[in-house]
């Protein structure tokens, strides 16, 4: 398996996301001139979820947003220079499908345990914050039939990314939060471990690890890198579209219900 990191142009509100890839993908094959990048048959496409939401629109000015009194009494702390707005604190209430209050703004948005709702500010305009797409699976979905339609491939995948921070450990890491093409999650209960035993709760998730790993190179600063093009991904390609269901697990039977409930 091999990575490539893709860098584009600043991308832009109404800008065609599949046409700022294809020209990079053409700049990234002349810049390496010996070796050859392209998408061929078992390529895996990552990609930043910020410009998705960007392209698609999905930013909200701060500046048209009224806080509630809710908003206001909440005072929630966040790092950066929205720190206890409470303009910020209203949009995550709207954004974000349960919320507990507290220092920081942890939820649940969509099925996923993040903070902010996955809202963000770093590369927004002043005043502005960066929503999660409305269906990222739809999207990758999207993405992935320009791909197959122009690329002619047909074992092929898209994995929209985000950033995530994992309990008790520094730093951040990235999960999918939409992906299509490829089963993402494969079930190993009752297969074998090495003296024999059943696996009895083990599932092996494909499409955090893969997005996990093009974090490697896509950038969370000015790196201007929001694409990663993986060769030869391990996966099985499918033409199913892909549920959320696959990847996702219910509050009840996770392993740290105990810290949310």
């Amino acid at each position: 398996m091999e990575i490539f990191p893709i860098k584009t142009p600043i991308i832009k509100i109404g800008d065609d996301l599949f046409d700022v890839f294809c020209r990079a993908i053409r700049g990234e094959a002349k810049r390496r001139a010996g070796r050859e990048i392209k998408i061929q048959e078992n390529s895996i496409i990552v990609i930043a979820s910020k410009v998705v939401s960007i392209t698609e629109g999905c930013v909200v000015d701060l500046r048209k947003i009224k806080p509630s009194k809710s908003a206001k009494a909440l005072r929630l702390r966040r790092y950066g220079v929205y720190a206890h707005d409470s303009r910020f604190t209203e949009l995550v209430m709207s954004e974000a499908d349960q919320l507990w209050p507290g220092e920081n703004f942890l939820t649940i948005k969509k099925g996923i345990f993040a903070p902010s709702a996955g809202i963000d500010i770093s590369n927004a305009k002043p005043n502005h914050a960066i929503l999660w797409p409305k269906n990222p699976y739809v999207s990758a979905e999207k993405f992935l039939k320009q791909v197959r339609d122009v690329f002619h491939v047909r074992r092929a995948g898209v994995i929209i990314a985000d950033s995530f921070i994992a309990p008790l450990r520094k730093g951040v890491l990235s999960i999918a939060i939409g992906y299509a093409g490829f089963k993402g999650v494969e079930d190993l209960r009752g297969k074998k471990d090495i003296h024999g035993a059943p696996l009895r709760a083990t599932f092996k998730n494909y499409a955090d690890s893969l997005a996990c790993a093009a974090s490697v190179y896509i950038g969370e600063a000015n790196e201007r890198i929001p694409f990663a093009l993986i060769k030869n991904a391990p996966v099985k390609f499918t033409n199913k579209k892909i549920s959320p269901r696959e990847i996702l697990m219910s509050k009840e039977k996770c392993l740290y219900k105990s810290l949310y409930k």
